[in-house]
């Protein structure tokens, strides 16, 4: 049986972190040390690593804290020269801290146009920890990456053997294994007994594609997130507006609500010409293009949670999508 041929872009983050402690799940990410995707695939046993053809890209050893739309950018540019000089790749995994791999998953799945599965996967304990997931976690990518099945569902996240769609997933735990959940509508598949198996399709896509004319070094809009209180009185949005946001997404109170103080201020950035996308704090619902938003000029998050809905605003203003083709892309479910 032809063994199926994975490109592995490793840019660092708990899975590519270890420490001197087997017992040290927490200070490893100031104290440890940086480990590569050779290393990595060198902790799955050789029985497993003979089932792929495994090619090692390294991209960077930032820790997802670190990460940016520029690098992000970078990294997108990397996966489409990978599939242009390789067109004999399967699939393509890539190793990320969990702290924003939400935020890299939706910006892959917004930009690249996939031709082959692009997996991202990270890990919640380093390489050295006591039953460290970062194998397990790597492996089930793997097989997801090499699957037909997951060709054209685009970029996928994998943790803890499920399969979530970049745009559902999010972080919810900060230590437990089960960390990665997409609240509304559920993981789409799952590895068992060796198998990848797809429970649901993805009947949608929110797709901006690669902004006109950006090359490195480009200017990036600034869009900010302003995160609702009881009591908010709105000067963080009117700080975001000093500071040049072209975009603004409030993490309003559920169902996306915000303090009358804040309501003044978003008001005050409408007028001014920046786009401002309402959004929900809560764990799981959308925000609904109700009479009041409309009214106001705001545009509605749907289902995206804030730190998404900010990755697409800024993609869209960066492509020149006006108001109604940028709600249009939030009103997908």
């Amino acid at each position: 049986m032809q063994r199926p041929v994975i490109a592995i872009i490793s840019t660092g983050g708990t899975i590519a972190r270890r420490s001197m402690d087997p017992r040290d799940t927490v200070d490893y990410a100031e104290i440890g040390a940086s480990i590569g995707g050779g290393d990595l695939l060198g902790a799955l046993p050789q029985a497993v690593r003979k089932r792929f053809v495994v090619r090692d890209i390294p991209f960077s050893s930032c820790d997802s804290v670190e990460m940016t739309l520029a690098r992000w950018f970078d990294l997108a540019s990397v996966v489409n020269q990978t599939i242009a000089v390789q067109p004999d790749l399967d699939g393509i995994v890539i190793t990320h801290g969990t702290s924003s791999l939400e935020e890299a998953a939706c910006f892959l799945d917004l930009v690249l146009d996939l031709p082959c599965p692009v997996v991202v996967v990270g890990a919640q304990r380093p390489a050295s920890a006591i039953s460290a997931d970062g194998p397990a976690n790597l492996y089930a990518a793997l097989q997801v990456a090499s699957c037909p099945d997951a060709a054209g569902r685009g970029v996928l996240v994998v943790s803890n053997n499920e399969i979530h769609a970049a745009q559902e997933v999010t972080k919810v735990s900060t230590y437990q294994l089960e960390t990665f959940r997409s609240p509304d509508f559920g993981p789409i598949g799952m590895i068992e007994a060796n198998r990848v198996f797809f429970g649901r399709s993805i009947n949608y896509r929110r797709h901006v594609g690669w902004p006109t004319g950006y090359g490195s070094g480009a200017e990036i809009p600034r869009v900010d997130i302003s995160y609702s209180h009881a009591g908010a009185d709105g000067v963080g949005i009117r700080a975001f507006i000093r500071a040049g946001a072209c975009g603004i997404v409030s993490a309003g109170m559920v169902p996306g609500m915000c303090t009358p103080a804040e309501n003044v201020a978003i008001d005050e950035a409408v007028a001014q010409g920046i786009v401002v996308v309402q959004a929900s704090s809560g764990y799981c619902g959308g925000v609904v293009r109700r009479h009041e938003l409309y009214s106001r000029g705001i545009l509605a998050a749907g289902h995206m949670r804030p730190r998404q809905a900010r990755i697409l605003l800024a993609l869209a203003l960066m492509a020149g999508v006006d108001r109604d083709a940028i709600q249009t892309l939030f009103d997908m479910p």
